[in-house]
């Protein structure tokens, strides 16, 4: 990123980085023949579309643990469904992380809730798990 603000440096706003004819928008062939291609050959990465640094922007995003919706904004989609159209596949294998997360937040509200009990509290009732996750409550006799 300091590299693309640097190129801007001492050009006004809205100036593009690589301007076309009269500095407006570039031609998209010129600039994959002119600009591109050369970048990619050099880079050993012949055949590398400039599309393809978009896809593997939102691909990184993805791998970082960012929402769908952050996604979705840095990529200027229009909708959270065209983002997960498009890159929903990178998503898959989750669930375990998913699950887990959960199971872990389920054991750390059990682990606190048994510790707010421990509270002298005439209105509490002391819970037990018996079979099978059924939950079992000794209320006092009144």
């Amino acid at each position: 990123m300091k590299m693309l603000a640097d190129l801007k440096v001492g050009k006004p706003d809205g100036a593009f980085i690589f301007p076309g004819d009269c500095n407006g928008f570039i031609d998209p062939d010129q600039f994959d023949a002119e600009v591109w291609k050369p970048i990619a050959k050099r880079a050993d990465m012949a055949g590398t579309r400039f599309h393809d640094l978009r896809h593997f922007f939102a691909s990184q995003l993805i791998a970082q643990g960012e929402t769908a919706a952050y996604v979705r904004d840095q990529m200027a989609h229009s909708s959270i469904k065209v983002t997960l159209d498009t890159n929903g596949h990178l998503l898959q294998g989750r669930g375990k992380e998913a699950s887990a997360r959960y199971e872990k937040s389920m054991a750390d509200a059990k682990v606190r809730h048994k510790a707010e009990a421990g509270v002298s509290n005439p209105l509490a009732i002391d819970r037990e798990e018996g079979p099978e996750g059924t939950v079992t409550c000794d209320r006092p006799d009144t």
